[in-house]
């Protein structure tokens, strides 16, 4: 009796994927419940009544499906995988990863449950938690471009520059479509590396503020230091307008030319920032400062040319710059130059 019901029960299942691949899904779930009822320990069939109700977008029936699927056979992965992007999607993130991890428990190499995993901790802001199951999932399958993707974007973000760069380089290699994108993330990856090796800034403007703390000036100085690039702005364009009807001096002009330029860099007015430190330079050609800042705010343009020129004359100006060399060998070799720019 038994082998009798398995044979209707597998007849009605096969009809069942007819009627649903015709798109008649009430007999679809009717031929489905049928088997069963006649095979009522069959846990694919229960998936797929599941899969039915999911693709039919009632969620809740479909997860009873599933659950009644692995409540059958606890080891059926396909159950819990879906069961996984339900929760995943209902924001339930810790219940997903539950699902998932019964996965990989009963299949250790399942790639996209392994993805998964990371994804949902990456979400949950687990980023070291969630680069072991990246990592994984490259040893299984090397060339996996979602995984490149969202480990050159981790490295980016832990200021790991060099490591993003080998996944993000590797994402291009794989999917050309990603070029573009992946160009202007690596440019930003050598960007942050250059920034990073010399941290002007705020150096120049602490030495500033020791020297005039009680200053108009020192206020906007300050302002920088903290990242208040509205107050640093508002205090260096004061400067300037009392400079200019009350008692002008090359000196002042340039210092508060540089704090505007910053502050402006700061909100992003990377045009504005250039033409203010221009500002400051016709006052003092001789300014290393200034040419290093228009190389910053080029970098911030995307200027790589522009930002070599600067840092260059910055070089010819100070040859004693810490890391200036680095920083024009770092450009030129993004650039393709040959040799190191003197």
């Amino acid at each position: 009796m038994t082998n009798i019901n398995e044979t209707y029960a597998q007849r009605h299942y096969e009809s069942a994927l007819d009627f649903f691949e015709q798109g008649k899904y009430a007999k679809a779930l009717q031929q489905i419940d049928t088997a069963i009822h006649k095979s009522p320990n069959n846990p694919d069939y229960y998936y797929t009544k599941g899969v039915f109700l999911h693709r039919m977008n009632d969620i809740p029936k479909a997860m009873e499906a599933y659950e009644n699927a692995v409540r059958v056979f606890p080891e059926h992965i396909y159950s819990h995988y879906n069961l996984g992007l339900i929760f995943m999607k209902d924001g339930k993130i810790l219940q997903a990863i539950h699902q998932w991890e019964e996965v990989i428990k009963a299949k250790p190499d399942d790639v996209e449950s392994i993805f998964n995993i990371a994804v949902a901790l990456s979400q949950l802001g687990k980023t070291e938690q969630a680069i072991p199951f990246y990592k994984k999932v490259l040893e299984y399958e090397p060339n996996h471009v979602m995984t490149h993707q969202n480990l050159g974007v981790i490295f980016r973000d832990e200021h790991n520059y060099t490591q993003a760069k080998v996944h993000f380089n590797l994402l291009k290699e794989l999917d050309s479509t990603y070029s573009e994108v992946v160009d202007k993330e690596i440019f930003r990856c050598e960007k942050q590396e250059i920034l990073t090796k010399f941290e002007n800034d705020k150096k120049v403007a602490v030495s500033l503020v020791e020297t005039c703390e009680d200053s108009d000036l020192g206020r906007a100085l300050s302002a920088l230091i903290t990242e208040d690039y509205e107050k640093a702005l508002d205090c260096a364009n004061a400067i300037l307008e009392f400079i200019k009807t009350h008692a002008p001096t090359d000196s002042d002009d340039k210092t508060a030319l540089m704090v505007k330029g910053q502050a402006l860099s700061g909100l992003g007015k990377y045009e504005e920032s250039y033409s203010a430190f221009e500002e400051a330079l016709k006052l003092d050609s001789t300014d290393a400062k200034i040419y290093f800042q228009m190389g910053i705010v080029s970098l911030d343009m995307c200027n790589m040319s522009q930002a070599l020129t600067c840092f260059t004359e910055a070089q010819k100006i100070d040859p004693n710059m810490p890391l200036i060399a680095d920083i024009i060998e770092n450009i030129s070799g993004s650039l393709g130059v040959e040799g190191q720019a003197k």
